[in-house]
C-alpha cells in the first residue's frame, strides 16, 4: 500500500493540461513587417531604374532605325 502511494504521488498527471494558461506572446510579432517599407521602397527604385534603362534602350534603338533611312548631303 504504502509502494502505491508513493507512485502514485510521483506519477500523478491529474492537473496537466495541453492548453496554456497564459496565451504566449511572441516578440517578434509587433515587428513582423518592420522593413517591409524598405523592400518596398527597393523595389519601387530598382523597377524605375530598369524601366528607365530598357526605355533609354528602345528609344536608341528607334532613333538609329529612323536615322540609317535618312540621307545627310552637303552642297
Amino acid at each position: 500500500m504504502n509502494q502505491e502511494k508513493t507512485l502514485r504521488a510521483r506519477d500523478d498527471f491529474d492537473d496537466l493540461r495541453a492548453e496554456r494558461d497564459m496565451p504566449t506572446h511572441y516578440r517578434n510579432e509587433p515587428n513582423r513587417f518592420a522593413g517591409l517599407w524598405k523592400q518596398i521602397a527597393i523595389g519601387i527604385v530598382v523597377g524605375y531604374s530598369v524601366l528607365g534603362i530598357i526605355s533609354t534602350i528602345v528609344w536608341m534603338l528607334i532613333a538609329q532605325v529612323a536615322l540609317s533611312s535618312l540621307s545627310i548631303t552637303l552642297p
